[in-house]
């Protein structure tokens, strides 16, 4: 064999320096993107915490509403206190749920809002990176 078929070590060298360059711009051009990427999921992680904390909070409000219900509609001795103590049950049921659903509302609201703003945040942030 003759020595054409090997390459001589400064060859590999400038090739792993141009792969290292190369990689290295592939990263600063990914970088402002990835950044934005991992603030934004580490948002919406955030956010659908607050979102599963705030309907497990719900849940469990309307499970011991539920159980006091029942407790006052069994201590009902006639038909009359029955009737009134059902009406009053579900009028605050009705109430509650409403208020409830009014605050989970405004949540999402909130979390939409922060989740356009670190849209825009990151892009700005991107963007302005990219440019320098």
């Amino acid at each position: 064999m003759t020595s054409n078929s090997k390459l001589p070590m400064q060859d590999f060298g400038a090739i792993e320096a141009q792969a290292k360059a190369t990689m290295n711009s592939w990263m600063t051009m990914q970088r402002p993107m990835f950044t934005m990427m991992t603030e934004i999921n580490g948002r919406l992680i955030d956010q659908a915490f607050r979102v599963n904390t705030a309907w497990f909070g719900f849940m469990g409000r309307c499970i011991e509403h539920e159980i006091e219900a029942t407790r006052r509609l069994m201590g009902c001795r006639n038909v009359n206190e029955l009737m009134t103590t059902y009406r009053d049950v579900v009028d605050t049921a009705q109430r509650d749920v409403r208020v409830e659903v009014e605050q989970l509302s405004l949540l999402n609201r909130e979390l939409a809002g922060e989740t356009v703003a670190a849209f825009r945040e990151g892009l700005e942030e991107a963007a302005q990176e990219l440019r320098h």
